[in-house]
């Protein structure tokens, strides 16, 4: 069979003796591409071949004069005879063969060994991070989140991984669809920008689309967003659920505007701890009731705090690692 690995050394074999047609050299390149054992043993035959090669060319000598040749050298007054090697026809092409493999063997073992891709690791510690992927998908990644990926994408998938929240821009390519896997979902794109959350307090994945088309498979399931979707996948029970969406403040962390139309502070709350990654606290439940219609562009917590304080007057006070809020409630 071709996946077999006698096929392939019968492969190697014929191209050492230059018997391969220009389907099996590519056929043959594309096996050494796929691991750095292949060419160890393509390394392994070649070695061998050429050195049976040497033991044939010592074997083609003619030793008669080899050996007046020897006796030229230590009686120099004899006339001069030239050392002479027979080698045949095939055999001058077999050293040509031979010549080629030591010029695209570096080249290849180069570019198996040292262009390999490697495993690189983005961490979003304490502050939102972005970056630029090598295929020039930009990503953004909130606080806490980690994103995997390699430092060049090769085969028929940009696969890249993702634990946390992260927004996407990706580089459009129709013969290579970016991957992120998230556990075991896996979405799959060509060209989008999108959100991703793979560790929401409700313990799902959510996925929104902003604009492209994303299909999203978890197990044997498989879903496809448009522009203006979102998706929840629930992690305990497998079920993935898709509906329309309209969050202004989804991206409020990477983009740092805040905005509020008459939101209840419950919401207005979720908000502010995602953004800011702080634990606030209401005191008063009658405080949810309250409404807030306003915008923030590039605002401390502290500034956001000082205008909820003096618009539905309620009080914020520190207390350890969250703030509290307390007042008499709206109605």
């Amino acid at each position: 069979m071709k996946d077999s690995a006698t096929y392939h050394e019968m492969l190697i074999a014929k191209y050492l003796l230059g018997e391969t047609s220009d389907e099996e050299v590519q056929e043959l390149l594309v096996w050494l591409k796929a691991s750095s054992e292949h060419v160890r043993v393509f390394v392994d035959m070649r070695r061998t071949w050429l050195t049976q090669q040497a033991y044939d060319v010592d074997d083609a000598m003619d030793l008669d004069e080899e050996w007046k040749a020897f006796l030229n050298k230590v009686n120099p007054d004899e006339k001069t005879i030239t050392r002479k090697v027979r080698i045949s026809p095939q055999r001058t092409f077999l050293y040509a063969a031979a010549i080629a493999l030591l010029l695209i063997i570096p080249s290849l073992a180069y570019y198996l060994y040292f262009m390999q891709p490697v495993k690189k690791t983005l961490f979003a510690n304490d502050m939102v991070t972005e970056s630029t992927l090598p295929d020039g998908t930009q990503v953004a990644l909130n606080k806490g989140s980690v994103f995997y990926y390699p430092s060049m994408f090769q085969g028929e998938e940009r696969k890249v991984a993702l634990e946390g929240e992260a927004y996407f821009d990706v580089t459009h390519n129709k013969d290579k669809a970016f991957v992120i896997e998230a556990g075991k979902l896996a979405i799959r794109v060509l060209g989008t920008s999108f959100y991703v959350n793979t560790e929401t307090s409700e313990n799902t994945v959510e996925v929104a689309l902003i604009s492209g088309k994303v299909a999203l498979q978890y197990n044997d399931q498989k879903i496809y967003l448009e522009p203006g979707e979102k998706a929840t996948v629930h992690k305990n029970s497998g079920e993935m659920t898709s509906h329309k969406f309209n969050d202004p403040n989804l991206l409020a962390w990477k983009t740092h505007t805040l905005q509020f139309n008459d939101t209840p502070l419950n919401e207005i709350i979720e908000v502010l701890e995602k953004v800011y990654k702080k634990d606030i606290a209401v005191m008063n439940p009658e405080l949810n009731n309250c409404r807030i219609t306003a915008t923030f562009k590039e605002q401390s917590l502290e500034a956001v705090l000082l205008v909820l304080q003096s618009t539905i007057d309620v009080t914020a006070r520190p207390n350890g690692n969250r703030i509290e809020l307390s007042g008499t409630g709206c109605q």
